[in-house]
């Protein structure tokens, strides 16, 4: 597989090309490649959260957990642009490896940013600078650091009411 393909296939997975209309936006017309753009593409991603924003609402609570709506987005984005860029790499390297292991995508994403928060975290709490060791040791740490910091969830897929994959590979599902 050429660079080429490898980066379409990267970019691809990150953020599939849009179907539908948000806000009045065609999603198809969007430029995947604008980072203004693929705001609104991540944002027909979560319809459920699309209303608290534009609304102004600074925290929702969703399947019982509160939650801010804006920063959930935000933190998309920013996995996304890490991605699209393939900056780090060991970003991208993580999510094939995690798709191998048979979590879906939006899991994925929500696991790459819980790594990116938590170095948030740390360079903001603690006036650190990022680190990239411990970012990388992080993803590395994937699934499991993830897995152990989750709460029981019960283990029926939200769409289907059936057992989800993660819960059939002896993983609790993940929420949201």
């Amino acid at each position: 597989m050429s660079a080429t393909s490898r980066d379409q296939e990267r970019r691809d997975w990150t953020l599939p090309p849009g179907e539908g209309i948000v806000r009045g936006m065609d999603l198809a017309n969007l430029d995947r490649k604008d980072p203004d753009e693929r705001h609104f593409l991540i944002l027909a991603e979560h319809p459920e959260l699309i209303e608290a924003i534009e609304n102004d609402l600074d925290e929702i609570v969703l399947e019982g957990n509160v939650m801010s709506p804006r920063l959930h987005i935000t933190m998309h984005e920013v996995v996304a642009n890490q991605l699209w860029d393939n900056d780090p790499p060991e970003t991208w390297e993580t999510a094939v490896r995690l798709r191998e292991l048979g979590y879906p995508r939006h899991e994925i994403l929500h696991m790459l940013g819980s790594v990116l928060a938590e170095e948030i975290w740390n360079m903001t709490t603690s006036r650190q600078v990022f680190d990239r060791t411990r970012f990388v040791e992080a993803l590395a740490a994937l699934p499991g650091s993830w897995e152990r910091a989750r709460p029981p969830q019960r283990a029926t897929s939200r769409r289907h009411g059936r057992p989800s994959q993660a819960h059939r590979r002896g993983r609790r599902p993940r929420r949201g």
